[in-house]
């Protein structure tokens, strides 16, 4: 009796912990693209037929840093094979990078991506943010442009 009370106790244990870790990533979505901060739009990337959505430009503000962060995130049917996708964003002012370097303040991401291109991000606070984003999948391709948005 004592060995299958220990047994029901280890089952348990390993159960819970499971439920945990199936509920846990779905709370933290943000952390998994690598951007801090809330959601604060979306921008759909669409075929050069306008009637596909290839993927969706997801932007995040974090207020603590005044950091803005982009990730290009390929539509749900695209996800099971690599494609090129990626994901620019920058502010509409000339100033020293984060790396002090006299420039424009931008960052991106590209390459051959299951999911998504991204994190790019940039100290926006301020500033307007410009995004850019590019998607090939499904034998179809689409590019989205954003200028001067969540300006302050």
């Amino acid at each position: 009796m004592g060995t299958m009370t220990r047994f029901a106790k280890v089952l348990a244990t390993v159960l819970a912990a499971g439920a945990v870790s199936v509920v846990a990533p779905t709370a933290a979505h943000a952390a998994e693209y690598g951007c801090a901060g809330n959601l604060i739009d979306t921008y759909a990337v669409k075929s050069e037929t306008g009637n596909v959505t290839l993927s969706t430009i997801r932007l995040y503000y974090n207020a603590d840093t005044g950091r803005n962060c982009a990730v290009n995130l390929k539509a749900a049917a695209y996800q099971a094979s690599r494609s090129q996708i990626d994901i620019s964003i920058y502010t509409n002012d000339f100033r020293e990078d984060d790396n002090n370097r006299p420039g424009i303040n931008n960052d991106f991401d590209s390459g051959n991506f299951y999911e998504y291109a991204g994190p790019a991000s940039v100290i926006g606070k301020g500033k307007c943010i410009s995004l850019h984003a590019r998607t090939w999948a499904g034998g179809k391709r689409g590019s989205r442009s954003v200028g001067g948005v969540h300006c302050g």
